[in-house]
């Protein structure tokens, strides 16, 4: 590590810096580290080597008399050495779309901006980000690129003879993105350890097509739909059933102990208690941070810990609720009234929460409320307030819940809460409020991939958050499943394909009594949940206003190895991509339940418009071999235990796993030259173009919900 103090005019260029520490700005040049500040604050840059790059931070110094307020510190301010057409992912810091853009005008980005421009590709991310807000810039001027990466400290004051340190910045240089991006998180964590929940979060909300607030009793949908589960997709770990508002008296933000009665009869102890019996646990939405305007004994009692700007009080003017206002996340008053409701729904047995609307105290994270100050004045606004707010929240509820951050700081989340909302509200229906209010007069939205309910969104979420999920946290790049007609078959499709390799939590949003029996069959085909998230192999080649189309999931078992690819086509033509892959590989059409053949080093697929094509990648093999099933989008991974192949009696055994009850099918594949020796009970069909065989086994589970077959086969001559 080296530190020195730089005068007001110093300029890092890349043979200077070399000299100093042996490090080097990989790909920018002539840099200007600047701090917006009072003479009285001298600083110093703090350097790293790190692989491929370089750690750098700015120290601070208050060597006056009075307290400084500190604006932006600059630790980054140069020429970037990529080509014009360069691009950058550009991460909004919540749940508006991070996208990647070209650069042919300013591109901003909160906390991390890689940038990519033919083989050369540059990661500049802070790896600390949990007190000061950090963004970065770059925008075309005089023929090249200029660069900046800054922390903004608001104009906190620093006590004189006090010091304070940056947020950490690492500059790397990769051969692509999508290294730069993975190496980034994998920093971030390393330095940071933040808590990972690794169980699979999934569960039930509903609200796709019952109305449980005009149309039918809340409790009545939740308890039948508890009984469907179990009945209907039983086996499967489905554990939250997720209550949204309806148990607020009023539909009231801050009636959080004001049980509504009307909506479900049973006092909570006794839903929770009941739910618990057959294996669910109560989750509930909060508005952690707001208090209606129309809950007037409250906002009496609160006053003082609500936010202000110029003296006046800062609201949310919430179009089906009314005004509502917001508390300081640094006011005691806001903390002992966090920790009464937390700690009392605990004591209940509420074990997951959807915290939303965290923007309304995220400052300039967002930049969507910004108070005039906080109740604790030590506190950098920004993260460090923000954090504070979402501590007492943590603490109350325990570490044995659940907690999912909305709409709000995505990264500032990392370590408090467990999952994050990277994206909108995809899959979720709204309730028959009247004209102008949620999706009146329907419930769910359909035939429209770019609406902010739909695909695009989801998918967007996806590409640009894969690499964080269970490094950083729980990456909710999905939210809710919802697959039922008169949803399309095809979006029925591009939704479970979705879930199927997002490795994303999952709540259901369909009636599960009352789903179609083929809807019902699509939604079995995401569970069990996978771990691994499928990477945009298109991310950097189809900046906005593209989308990425295709998605590359590496499955490796102990019995196998293979590729499962996704491509989507949300437009009204038909798309044709390129999938590529070494050596000749066998190619298995999920949807379509067909065997597309050997090819060498790649093949074209055709996409039909508003439609996902789900391919299986697989090594080609002299014998034969299994090629997929019918049972999860994964297409092995988490239905196929076991399978191996005896030469000396040519014979194909494999294990597959489900819960006991269901049935399924294992599609095998046999070279031109083989036969099934003994086929009673088997579908074999020879396929026209090459000979080979494809063959159907049926397999049933019972009680062990395993089932090991055998098939053997002979060789003949045509």
């Amino acid at each position: 590590m080296s530190i020195f103090k730089l005068a007001a005019a110093a300029v890092i260029t890349a043979g200077w810096l070399t000299a100093q520490t042996g490090a080097t700005l990989p790909l920018i040049h002539d840099s200007k580290p600047r701090v917006e500040a009072p003479a009285e604050v001298d600083w110093k840059m703090t350097t790293r080597p790190t692989a491929g790059g370089v750690l750098i931070s700015l120290k601070l110094h208050n060597r006056g008399t009075e307290p400084a307020r500190l604006g932006k510190a600059y630790l980054v301010d140069g020429w970037l050495d990529l080509p014009p057409a360069a691009v950058a992912l550009s991460m909004s810091g919540w749940q508006i779309p991070s996208l990647v853009k070209r650069i042919n005008e300013r591109v901003t980005s909160e906390v991390m901006m890689q940038a990519a421009g033919g083989s050369r590709a540059l990661n500049l991310g802070f790896v600390s980000f949990d007190r000061i807000y950090t963004e970065h810039a770059v925008w075309p001027e005089a023929g090249r690129l200029r660069v900046q990466s800054w922390c903004d400290f608001r104009q906190w004051a620093l006590p004189p003879g006090q010091e304070i340190e940056t947020e950490e910045l690492r500059i790397a240089a990769t051969a692509d993105g999508f290294r730069g991006l993975e190496e980034w998180a994998s920093a971030v964590a390393a330095r940071n350890h933040p808590r990972i929940w690794r169980e699979p979060v999934a569960g039930w909300v509903g609200w796709s097509w019952v109305d449980p607030f005009h149309s039918e009793r809340y409790e009545d949908v939740v308890r039948r739909n508890a009984r469907a589960i179990r009945e209907r997709l039983n086996g499967f770990p489905i554990q939250y059933i997720w209550v949204s508002l309806g148990n607020l008296k009023g539909r009231q933000p801050g009636n959080w102990l004001a049980w509504n009665y009307q909506s479900f009869p049973s006092p909570p102890q006794k839903l929770i208690a009941d739910l618990g019996a057959s294996g669910f646990k109560l989750g509930l939405w909060a508005g952690a941070f707001w208090l209606s305007a129309q809950l007037e004994d409250k906002v009496e009692r609160l006053n003082s810990a609500l936010l202000r700007k110029d003296g006046e009080l800062l609201f949310v003017p919430h179009r089906e609720i009314g005004k509502v206002y917001i508390l300081d996340p640094t006011n005691r008053k806001t903390h002992d009234w966090l920790r009464e409701t937390f700690s009392t729904y605990r004591q209940w047995g509420v074990r997951y929460f959807m915290i939303d609307f965290l923007d309304s105290i995220s400052d300039v994270i967002t930049g969507r409320y910004m108070p005039s100050s906080y109740a604790d004045s030590t506190l950098i606004p920004g993260p460090q307030t923000f954090r504070r707010g979402i501590e007492v929240i943590r603490e109350a509820a325990g570490p044995e819940t659940y907690l999912l951050a909305s709409t709000g700081p995505a990264l500032h989340s990392m370590g408090i809460m467990d999952g994050v909302r990277a994206g909108s509200d995809y899959g979720e229906g709204r309730a028959l409020d009247g004209p102008g209010k949620g999706f009146y007069p329907g419930t769910f939205v359909i035939n429209k991939a770019d609406y902010w309910t739909s695909h695009r969104r989801a998918m967007e979420a996806w590409a640009s958050h894969y690499f964080m999920n269970g490094k950083l946290f729980v990456a909710d790049t999905g939210n809710v499943l919802s697959v039922d007609q008169p949803i399309a078959v095809s979006d029925a499709q591009i939704s479970a394909t979705i879930f199927g390799l997002n490795a994303s939590p999952l709540m259901l949003g369909d009636d599960i009594e009352r789903i179609a029996p083929s809807r019902l069959e699509i939604l079995r085909k995401v569970f069990p949940r996978g771990g691994q998230s499928a990477v945009p192999v298109d991310l950097f080649e189809s900046p906005s206003p593209d989308y990425p189309k295709v998605f590359r999931l590496n499955v490796t078992r102990n019995w196998d190895n293979w590729q499962v690819v996704a491509v989507f086509n949300f437009g009204r033509d038909m798309l044709r991509r390129r999938v590529s892959f070494a050596g000749k590989q066998t190619v298995w059409d999920f949807w379509n339940e067909r065997s597309l053949g050997a090819h060498e080093g790649g093949i074209d697929i055709d996409v039909l418009p508003e439609s996902v094509r789900v391919i299986r990648v697989a090594r080609e093999r002299d014998h034969p071999w299994l090629q997929s099933t019918d049972m999860h989008v994964r297409q092995g991974e988490m239905e196929i235990e076991s399978a191996e192949w005896d030469a000396g009696a040519s014979t194909l055994r494999f294990t597959a796993v489900r819960p006991a009850g269901y049935t399924g099918t294992v599609f095998l594949r046999a070279p031109a030259g083989w036969a099934v020796a003994e086929p009673a009970g088997l579908w074999i069909a020879r396929d026209g173009s090459d000979n080979t065989l494809t063959i159907r086994v049926n397999v049933e589970f019972g009680p062990t919900g395993r089932v090991s077959r055998s098939i053997r086969f002979e060789r003949f001559k045509p």
